[in-house]
């Protein structure tokens, strides 16, 4: 696990700090040849922020990100306030390919320095209100995922079993 940085430890220690921190998101689908497709990036704060070059829009989220755990993986939530019709239309264009989530720690004084992160995730199981946009997120890691995807079992394979 990474440190935080000097700045952000005292501000996370301070009684009261003028310190903002912000989270990045960035949901990135696969096109169909495997390359990245569109590339959808959010900050919840009130104002657009740049960070390490890529602009980041502001608008209303909330992430609650899976706990890295030795049991087995639940999935957790992502909601985006659905107030641009054209994030559900590139998620929607992208069902049945990877959506894959970043999340990013930013201190709004310091948007170039990732406080934590970069996280990657899984977008999975998108709804659509017309509230919101929220889907399950999920680690990248394979012990979601039933691995290998064949089983050997004696009648298919005899010459396995003695």
């Amino acid at each position: 696990m990474s440190r935080l940085t000097r700045g952000a430890t005292a501000a996370v220690t301070a009684p009261e700090t003028e310190q903002v921190f912000l989270h990045l998101l960035t949901i990135e689908t696969s096109s169909d040849h495997g390359s990245h497709g569109a590339v959808l990036r959010f900050v919840d704060n009130n104002q657009n922020i740049t960070s390490r070059g890529n602009e980041f829009n502001a608008a209303g989220f909330t992430v609650i990100l899976p706990e890295q755990t030795d049991n087995a993986p639940k999935p957790c939530r992502l909601a985006i306030d659905n107030t641009d019709l054209a994030i559900f239309q590139t998620i929607k264009q992208a069902v049945g390919q990877d959506v894959t989530v970043t999340v990013c720690v930013i201190m709004a004084e310091t948007p170039d320095v990732y406080e934590r992160g970069p996280l990657k995730y899984r977008l999975r199981n998108v709804r659509a209100t017309k509230e919101t946009i929220s889907g399950e997120v999920y680690d990248l890691y394979l012990i979601d995922r039933k691995f290998p995807k064949d089983t050997y079992s004696p009648q298919d394979f005899e010459g396995m079993f003695f």
